[in-house]
Order: C-alpha cells, then structure tokens, then sequence
C-alpha cells in the first residue's frame, strides 16, 4: 500500500479499534426513547449506524443532512421495520424524496451547476396492544404509543470537497389519550479530507423537540456526532462514528461495506448503545437499490428493517431545468472590416428643400433680401 493510502487506512482503523475498545468501556444512557431514532433506510442500520460520513442518498436527510449536498439524482425511498420479531403490533416506517436543484445554462455553457439538494421525509413508529394499569393494577384495557415524525432538509457544498446541511423536523407523540408535538434542528458537516477519507460530523438537537405528556416532559439530548469512512479501491468501506451528549454519555458504532461486484453489497456492523450486532446486504439494478439490515439477538428477537429506492430524472447532462440561452448570452456587435484601397461609399446627397427647377440667386454682399 503507498503512503497516500496508509494514512487514511490508519485514521479509519483506530475509529475501528476505538469503537470495539468502548463496547466495555463506556456509559450507559443517552437515549431517551427505547423505541426512537430509527432513522431513514437500512443501510445505515447494518452498518451499526456509523453513517454520518457515509451518507451520500436520501436517507441522509436523517443521517448527517450534508450528505444531500453529492446527490446528483432526485431519489425517492420507501422503508419498513419489525423492530422486535416476537412482539405483535410494533413496526416502523418510513418515506424520503431527495431532490438535488441542478441547472444547466444551455449547450456549451460549461456543464452544470446546482443550487444545493432539497428532500422531505415522513416517518412513523408504532407499538399497538399494550397493556393500560393503573393505581389499582391492570385495568384489562390496551393503548398504543406512536411517533409521527417529519423532515425538511436542505444542503449545499463548500468548495471542491465539503458541504453542509440543515435538518428543521417535528415529531408529535401519541400515547394513549395523551399527544402532543415538538420542533427541533439537526445541523451537519461534510468533507472529504484525502482520497477515499471522508469524515462528517452533526450536531443533532441544536433545537430539541420538546413535548409534554400529561405531567411527563421528554425531549432527546443534544448529541454530537464524529464519523469516518474510508473508500479502498471501491471494494471495500470501513466506517466507524462516535457520539456523545451534552450529559457526557457516549456509544459508538462500526462498519463495514464489501462490494465484490458492482450490484451486491455485503455488510456488517455494532453499536454499543443497544451491543448488537447487525448484518445486512444491498442490490442495485438500474435505478432501483434493495437494502436489508438485520440486527441479531435481545430478549424480544432479532429486528428486521427493509428499504427499496428508485433514482427518478435522468443524468445531470439532460437536467429538465435549462436556462435559455438568450437569457445569459452577450451578443458582441461585429465590426465590418475595411478592404485596403478601397474607399467608403459616398453617402447620397439630400436634397435641399425647395421646387424643383427653381433656382435662387444668391445675395450681393451688402444687398438685403
């Protein structure tokens, strides 16, 4: 291997024996909801959510918003999760449309330009059947508690290699007879700082979604994410992200992404918030991309989660959004070149007013009219 490429294989492989060294190491907590956070897409899940440098599709409007900013297609998404296999009535889901605003100023213009990427997202997370007690024990009753969350995204690039992203999102709560809503920013940061190294960083919860449920106040922490991802040869993607809140807990998360051909991917992956790990694989035809993710193990069962995406529009080349060019052309006045030797035309005599045929003569000095 040549010394360009040592350097980032080691920066990548110490986030990867730091990740493994903190699965004993670190504290718990820093989560608020057991059930929350599960993102957009199963590529991030099989990779044990170590994504923030990774993200460069739709689901990035979740992951690290930056990510937004190297799409080049509008992308549409759909995803669904059985988060625990033997519970009933609990699943998650989610939809993303990623569009980047690319332009073209007309043929021989100097390609395209882009205005930065827009994408919106719903997703949800029920668990229904759950059972109601009271003061005096089981009331023989059932509730559900469901989050309805929404995304907004917008990022554009910084230079050559960076870029930056913004997340506005609202999540309402529902448990029981009790709902209410919260509005929170994520923030995001993306650059590649060699050849194949990419690192990203989010600050999630700049804003939090704070809601109130009866007497209970919830709102997530505010977490600071780090992440690499180092590309070899396109072959093969080591990732690995810390995060940590502003309460001082932290987890950590690892993957990894081998690509033998160029429709198949295989991948694994840990995080120590919940210390399992996951295994998943992705099919790409055409336009369309298949991801499942699995995460192994727990006392209430493995966790499937599934996502198909379709790349919509063609090519940056044939984008719809065409400024014409008489809009932006300077047309330059062509000046006529003189032969040598040749003089100008004469231009045409006007005549005087007056009648034809009369002539008048001219005044002596000295005589009036």
């Amino acid at each position: 291997m040549s010394r360009k490429k040592l350097l980032p294989a080691l920066v990548t492989s110490a986030l990867l024996v730091a990740a493994a060294a903190s699965a004993f190491e670190r504290n718990p907590g820093g989560e608020t909801d057991a059930f929350g956070r599960w993102g957009l897409g199963a590529r991030a899940e099989a990779l044990g959510r170590a994504y923030a440098a990774l993200a460069d599709d739709a689901s990035a409007a979740y992951w690290n918003p930056a990510g937004l900013a190297f799409m080049e297609r509008t992308e549409l998404a759909f995803a669904y999760g059985l988060p625990f296999a033997e519970v009933d009535d609990l699943n998650v889901g989610n939809v993303v449309l990623a569009k980047p605003l690319l332009y073209s100023m007309g043929e021989g213009a100097g390609g395209v330009d882009s205005l930065g990427t827009l994408a919106a997202a719903l997703g949800y997370r029920r668990a229904g059947g759950i059972p109601e007690a009271n003061e005096n024990g089981p009331t023989g009753r059932t509730f559900a508690d469901t989050d309805v969350e929404l995304y907004l995204a917008y990022a554009h690039t910084l230079g050559e290699a960076g870029a930056f992203g913004l997340t506005l999102k609202s999540i309402t709560r529902d448990v029981g007879d009790y709902s209410d809503s919260g509005f929170g920013i994520d923030a995001g940061l993306s650059y590649e700082a060699l050849a194949g190294l990419r690192l990203g960083a989010v600050l999630r919860n700049i804003i939090a979604p704070n809601y109130r449920l009866h007497a209970i106040k919830d709102a997530p922490p505010l977490t600071a994410e780090l992440g690499a991802s180092y590309d070899v040869f396109g072959y093969v993607a080591p990732t690995a992200e810390f995060e940590i809140t502003r309460e001082g807990f932290y987890d950590v998360g690892a993957g990894l992404e081998v690509t033998p051909v160029p429709y198949v991917a295989l991948r694994a992956g840990y995080y120590t918030a919940d210390e399992r790990l996951r295994a998943g694989l992705g099919f790409y035809l055409g336009d369309f991309a298949f991801d499942y993710a699995l995460r192994f193990g727990g006392p209430l069962g493995d966790c499937h989660l599934a996502s198909v995406s379709f790349l919509l529009g063609g090519p940056p080349e044939s984008s719809e959004f065409i400024i014409p060019e008489e809009e932006y052309i300077e047309y330059e006045e062509e000046e006529e070149e003189e032969t040598p030797g040749e003089e100008p035309p004469a231009e045409p005599e006007t005549p005087e007013p007056g009648i034809p045929g009369l002539e008048v003569p001219e005044a002596e000095p000295g005589e009036g009219p």
